[in-house]
């Protein structure tokens, strides 16, 4: 068996109407035509030993550049490949080893009759899905010139790359996005101001309402807040909400991946802004900056995020018990897919204490074809959810298939800042 699949379909062929040939040959007394069908057995069986005996000392170096790329971004590959050696061959013909994640195969061939030679191959490799992933070893497959019979070697070599998901920079907003579980300013700003500037100040766009100084803005006819005389020491928790049921869609352009994009973002807007970061999805708690410095800090989130798959987790009680799991005074910026009423009292639990509670929403719907959508049913219980999450004091952005992380994230201050005009306005009257 082994003997038969080295040959080719050209081999089995060759060798199958040879020894046909030559039996009816020798049958009929037909000698000339014997020789012909014997000519035909040797062609595979020649090309059968060709292939067998010929040593193939090659080396194999390969560079990814980089060896770590965003989702849907490409990989420079180079191969340099070299023979040292041995019987000289036809073809020589390749194939890299790679996940299909990683896009087709790709496939070359090397003509040559010289015994040594050295040649570099270069191709693209593209992203397209999250995760780490092996490229190689590199499988060479040897073929006699008539193409009868090949021989497969493989080298042991392979080289790991990973697709991040992407992060996008997020601009401004950084305080609307809380102040932790301590103030806005150190003791050595507050002890170098007078004391009315300690005690309150103007509003500022993302300040927490519930500070503002309402004495003071019917004085001076502007919003004003209170200023806190604690170390600045801001701390938020990212709660993705990773429940397959609650996404729709394939490939990069699905409601989770958008997802994993989102966490990605603010968990770096909010490590570049000085915040300590949890992370959690609906399993619990997958990582802290409590113990890292920031570079450590950025590159575990984002790591953990390449990871990331949906589970079959049904509801985010486990996700809130993690976010409150540190005493509250922390901001919860929660990423979520479809959602029902059960899911506002966990991610009330999860915002306990809290001094600011973001959401965005996404609608699943708009990120996948209709055919897949969900039922009027669910897409009622989202919508009466979404308003429960507004009533219980939530700043929720809903979020649609097309629309950019960076302008999801800008909504929230707007909506800060629409939602400080009404206090403004009441103040007044």
């Amino acid at each position: 068996m082994r003997f038969w699949r080295r040959l080719t379909v050209r081999g089995r062929v060759l060798l199958v109407c040879g020894v046909v040939l030559t039996v009816v040959a020798l049958g009929f007394g037909e000698h000339d035509m014997a020789w012909v069908g014997l000519l035909l057995v040797l062609i595979p069986l020649l090309g059968l030993l060709l292939v067998s005996v010929t040593g193939m000392r090659m080396t194999c170096e390969r560079t990814v550049r980089p060896s770590r790329c965003t989702l849907g971004e490409t990989m420079e590959v180079s191969t340099v490949l070299e023979r040292t050696g041995g019987l000289p061959f036809g073809i020589l013909r390749f194939e890299e080893s790679a996940p299909r994640a990683l896009g087709p195969r790709p496939r070359f061939a090397v003509h040559s009759l010289a015994g040594s030679w050295r040649r570099t191959i270069r191709y693209t490799l593209r992203g397209r899905a999250r995760g780490r992933y092996q490229v190689g070893p590199m499988l060479v497959r040897a073929c006699d010139p008539f193409g009868t019979a090949v021989s497969d070697h493989r080298f042991a070599t392979s080289t790991q790359v990973m697709v991040v998901p992407r992060s996008w920079p997020l601009s401004g907003f950084a305080r609307a996005a809380g102040t932790g579980r301590s103030g806005e300013t150190t003791p050595q700003q507050i002890g170098a101001q007078a004391q009315d500037d300690v005690l309150v100040r103007e509003y500022r766009q993302g300040d927490d309402l519930r500070r503002v100084h309402w004495r003071s803005t019917a004085h001076q006819g502007d919003l004003m807040v209170r200023r806190e005389e604690q170390a600045w020491d801001p701390a938020a928790t990212v709660l993705l909400d990773s429940r397959a049921d609650r996404h729709a869609g394939v490939g990069p352009d699905s409601s989770f991946e958008w997802a994993v994009s989102a966490a990605a973002s603010v968990c770096s807007h909010m490590l570049g802004n000085g915040f300590r970061v949890r992370l959690a999805d609906a399993t619990g708690l997958t990582m802290t900056s409590l113990d890292v410095d920031l570079a450590a800090a950025q590159e575990r989130s984002l790591q953990i995020l390449t990871d990331q798959r949906m589970g079959d987790q049904q509801d985010l009680v486990d996700a809130a018990r993690a976010c409150a799991g540190q005493g509250g005074g922390e901001t919860v910026v929660a990423i979520l897919g479809r959602l029902d009423e059960a899911d506002v009292l966990a991610l009330d639990a999860a915002r306990l204490g809290s001094p600011e509670a973001l959401a965005l929403v996404l609608d699943p719907d708009s990120f996948t074809a209709r055919r897949f959508r969900g039922t009027p049913e669910q897409a009622d219980r989202h919508e009466r959810a979404i308003e429960k999450l507004h009533a219980h004091g939530w700043r929720v952005v809903a979020v649609h298939g097309g629309d950019s992380v960076p302008q999801a994230w800008q909504r929230f201050g707007q909506s800060g800042f629409e939602q400080a005009g009404l206090a403004q306005t009441g103040a007044l009257r």
